[in-house]
């Protein structure tokens, strides 16, 4: 997620449920297949629509698309697909440390998706 999020940062999140996810939202979820926990962006939520190299990819009511802000190193979904929006675990909305970085984490587009 570098250059928003950088390793050793430490986040609050928001495990409520109700008004996410949103487009530009920073997520932690369950990686499919793995169980992993990891933290991508929201590209495209329930209902959207993602152009993918095989064409179009019209997403469930209950998935997200998830996509890294550093495209060429991020393992997202371009490589398992779609995620269920029951293996998202909260939104990352504050930056508490290091302390030079503390603030708000904006939300913003992610890169690399239009619909």
């Amino acid at each position: 997620m570098v250059p928003a999020l950088r390793p050793n940062d430490w986040l609050l999140l928001d495990p409520t449920v109700g008004r996410w996810p949103k487009r530009g939202n920073v997520v932690v979820f369950r990686e499919p297949g793995s169980g992993i926990l990891a933290i991508k962006r929201v590209a495209a939520g329930p209902g959207d629509r993602v152009r993918i190299a095989e064409g179009v990819l019209h997403l469930g009511d209950d998935e997200a698309w998830l996509l890294g802000d550093n495209a060429g190193a991020s393992i997202d979904s371009r490589r398992y697909g779609p995620v269920q929006l029951d293996a998202l675990l909260g939104r990352a909305w504050f930056r508490y440390f290091p302390v030079g970085r503390i603030g708000r984490l904006r939300r913003q587009d992610a890169p690399g998706v239009r619909d």
